[in-house]
Parts: structure tokens; C-alpha cells; sequence
């Protein structure tokens, strides 16, 4: 990768080469623009580097880990494989379409300059719209010691170099989820801490119900409306380094619990500190998040932001599409449109994935709707998975007959989401998936399962 500039002039400066910069840069190259993108370490950001490639990764491999018998090294090494063979394909990506790619920590001088500093020296640049997609990064709070030995975050458990027999993790959102089962996975005691009531609050209750209960089975500790204090590292009496906690529950009772390790994952906060925004006139909130408006402008309208760092939905593809739409909009006029219609996936074991809306929300609103149904054991398909405990489940309009959302835990949740995703978008009714045929043995099979039995209810209605 190159340590400077070959211009001092550029059509658009991308700050951050995750997927919303990676994006950008490639759709405004793609619209004959001249692009710069900067990245401070290595092409693809946190999220092909410490992020969603490196975990999801990872969870294939515990997945794997049942049948070839592979330790956590062995695990670690392959996710380290698969990124490196990812940075080479983004550099490629760069390459093939005339993108210039340079590493360096970037700042703001005024809108439209742009100065980079690395081993090599500083310099600048200037373009006539510039894009921010520098993410986000794990709280590390200043008064814990991580020291990635016995505590950990999100970035510095990918460095594990032994498995730990027992792990506690704070924080039970996704990213703690996520890591959960993949540690219950490869037979680590797992405990999962969080001070909220309701796990993942914004998920489908029923299918929360239903991760629950895999939880359990799996043998994780699930620990809701529990707090904790007095963090610190000890010698166990074998001469291990070990940590130690205070576990505080609802009713106020202190117990002190020692684990092999501690994984924080309790919130992240954006990387802005270095941009120097106020030369731009822009702040970041208290988050570290940078507000945008509807078309992803800044205060300052020539600069645009994009992903983790405006915060919600943070997801990768939802980020990659924000890029594209910026740059739309910044060189074609586009609106900025989001699709209404895109879905959330988390990769638990078992993986989970919904779009549209949720039953809550549809009773809060007073919708009639009715609930179609399909468990994975009564597909064929989902009997030679020996998949147990997975479901699909339709949530159909009682008077229209419209699909208004899908919600699906088990195998391949985050793949047959989309059969639903694509159905909603053209406004399909819950006849669709009726008069449809669909491979058999297949798990895509359960939409047609699904609306069967919404069919039967709404004839009942």
C-alpha cells in the first residue's frame, strides 16, 4: 500500500476502508470520479480486520470444531487466514477499479483538505466532497486494566492464544451473544452478564425465547439484571493468572466469582477523535457519533458520513449501502433512500435473522395480524440437519393477507431471511409463498409451511 497521495487533487477523499468507505470509493470510481480512500492500518477497516469477517469466522470454525476436533489456536489461526486472504481481495477491489489507496491517520485542515501523516511524513490533499466511515471501537473504560491476558475486549480476544476453561462476559447485546456461543461452542464455561432485564430487547420475543433456551442447553450461565464491580487480576494457587469479580445481583446480594478470563463488551464508541471535525465545524455527540442528515451530510454539506459512526443499524451491509447512497447524492443529486425493507442477522449458534416488523410493535399499533408457522422438525430438510429447535415464522396482515414480517432462528437463518425480505419488497401477499413451488428437501420450504398455517388461521378468522 502507498505511504502518500500521487495527487494533490482528488473528486472525493474517503476517510476509512470498512464497508461504507470501501463502498464509496468503488461507486464513485465507478462514476469515472478521481478517488482517494485512507485507511490508518490496513485496507478493510475493523470490520474485515477485529469486526464481523474475524467473529463470523470464528463461529464457522466452533461450528466446524465438532467433527475435526480443532483447539482454539487452530480456530484462531484459520479466521487470521481468511482476513488476510480479504485484505488482499479489498486491495485487488481498489486496484481493478482505479481507486488510490493510501495508509495513514487522516485529518480535517478545512472542508475540502485533507492532511495524512504516517512513518513517512505529512501530507494533503483536497477534494470536492470528502466521506468519513472510520467506525468504531470497543470501550475500553480507562478505570479497568485490560490487559488482554485475563480481560479482554471485542478487539484483543481475537489474540487468544490458549482456551480458557471458564469465561465471563459483560454485556449481552449482540456482540456478547455472538461470542457467547461460540466459547459454549468449543466447551468453555461461559457465563453472560448484563445489567438490562430482556435480552436483545429488539428482537422478536418469541424468537429470544426460543435462543434462550439453546443458551441453557449449551450450558451458559445467562445472568439478566445482574451488575458487577472490583475487576481485578490474581494468582491462582497453580500459579495462573486468573480473574477475579464481584457479581452484584437484582436483590443487592455481592458474590465474588473468579474466571479464566473476562471478555467487556459493553457498548463502542466512534473513532473521530483524531479527524479533527471542529475545523469542519462538526461534533460528535457523546457516543463518538456523527449526525447526518436524511442524505448522510454532515454540519459541513460537502462531508459525508457513513456506518458505525452515525450510529444505528451499524451493520456492515447496512453501511455498505449508506456509501453508495452518499455518493449518489453527492455527485448525481440522488436522494439518499434507504430501503424501509432490510434485514438484521445475528450470528449466535443458533443464528437468528428477522425483517419487517415485530409482533409487539403490531400490537402496540393495533394491527389484526396472524402468525404463520414453520418448524424446522417437521421439514424434511430440517430432519437430515438434525436442527431441532429451528423455525420460521410469518406474521401476515389479517385483512390485506400482506407479509409484514419474517423471524427465523436456526440453520441458515441469516440466508432464508431473505426469500422473505425480497416477498415484502414487492409487496407480496402470504398467497405468494401458497401457490409458489419450492425445492424439496429444502429449509426454504418453510415459507410455504409457514403460510399454510397462516392460511388456516385467517380462514378461521
Amino acid at each position: 500500500m502507498a505511504k502518500r497521495p500521487s495527487s494533490d487533487s482528488y473528486d472525493l477523499i474517503v476517510i476509512g476502508s470498512g464497508p461504507g468507505g470501501h463502498r464509496a470509493a468503488v461507486q464513485a470510481a465507478k462514476l469515472g470520479k478521481k478517488v482517494l480512500i485512507i485507511e490508518k492500518d490496513e485496507m478493510g477497516g475493523a470490520s474485515l480486520h477485529l469486526g464481523t469477517i474475524p467473529s463470523k469466522t470464528l463461529r464457522e470454525r466452533a461450528l466446524a470444531a465438532k467433527y475435526d476436533q480443532s483447539s482454539i489456536v487452530d480456530i484462531m489461526t484459520r479466521t487470521h487466514k481468511v482476513i488476510d486472504e480479504e485484505r488482499e481481495l479489498t486491495e485487488e477491489h481498489f486496484r481493478r477499479n482505479s481507486v488510490e489507496a493510501v495508509l495513514g491517520f487522516a485529518s480535517f485542515v478545512d472542508r475540502n483538505t485533507v492532511k495524512i501523516e504516517n512513518d513517512e511524513g505529512t501530507f494533503q490533499a483536497k477534494a470536492e466532497f470528502v466521506l468519513i466511515a472510520t467506525g468504531t471501537r470497543p470501550r475500553r473504560p480507562a478505570e479497568l486494566q485490560f490487559d488482554d491476558e485475563t480481560l479482554f475486549c471485542s478487539d484483543s480476544i481475537l489474540g487468544l492464544t490458549h482456551q480458557p476453561k471458564s469465561l465471563l462476559i459483560l454485556g449481552a447485546g449482540v456482540i456478547g451473544c455472538e461470542y457467547a456461543s461460540i466459547f459454549a461452542r468449543m466447551g468453555v464455561a461461559v457465563t453472560l452478564l448484563d445489567g438490562r432485564a430482556e435480552l436483545l430487547a429488539s428482537i422478536d420475543r418469541e424468537i429470544i425465547g426460543a435462543l434462550t433456551r439453546q443458551f441453557e442447553k449449551f450450558g451458559i450461565d445467562l445472568m439478566m439484571s445482574t451488575q458487577f464491580a472490583n475487576i481485578a487480576r490474581k494468582l491462582a494457587p497453580d500459579g495462573r493468572q486468573i480473574a477475579s469479580i464481584d457479581i452484584i445481583s437484582e436483590g443487592g446480594f455481592t458474590e465474588h466469582r473468579e474466571f479464566d478470563a473476562i471478555l467487556y463488551c459493553l457498548g463502542r464508541t466512534g473513532n473521530h477523535e483524531k479527524l479533527n471535525l471542529k475545523a469542519i465545524g462538526v461534533e460528535a455527540d457523546a457516543r463518538g457519533t456523527i449526525p447526518v442528515n436524511s442524505d448522510y451530510q454532515t454540519a459541513a454539506p460537502n462531508v459525508y458520513a457513513v456506518g458505525d459512526i452515525i450510529g444505528a443499524p451499524a451493520l456492515a451491509a447496512s453501511s455498505a449501502e449508506q456509501g453508495r447512497l452518499a455518493v449518489l447524492h453527492a455527485f448525481e443529486k440522488e436522494k439518499a433512500e434507504f430501503p424501509e425493507t432490510f434485514p438484521y442477522g445475528i450470528y449466535t449458534i443458533p443464528e437468528i435473522s428477522s425483517v419487517g416488523v415485530q409482533e409487539a410493535e403490531l400490537q402496540k399499533k393495533g394491527i389484526q395480524y396472524v402468525v404463520g408457522k414453520a418448524p424446522y422438525p417437521i421439514l424434511a430438510r430440517g430432519k437430515m440437519l438434525e436442527d431441532e429447535f429451528g423455525f420460521l415464522k410469518l406474521l401476515v396482515h389479517k385483512r390485506t393477507r400482506q407479509i409484514m414480517g419474517v423471524h427465523v432462528i436456526g440453520t441458515s437463518a441469516t440466508e432464508l431471511v431473505h426469500i422473505g425480505q425480497v416477498a415484502m419488497a414487492f409487496g407480496a401477499k402470504v398467497d405468494f409463498f401458497i401457490d409458489n413451488v419450492f425445492n424439496y428437501p429444502t429449509l426454504a420450504e418453510a415459507y410455504k409451511v409457514a403460510a399454510l398455517n397462516a392460511e388456516s388461521k385467517l380462514a378461521r378468522a
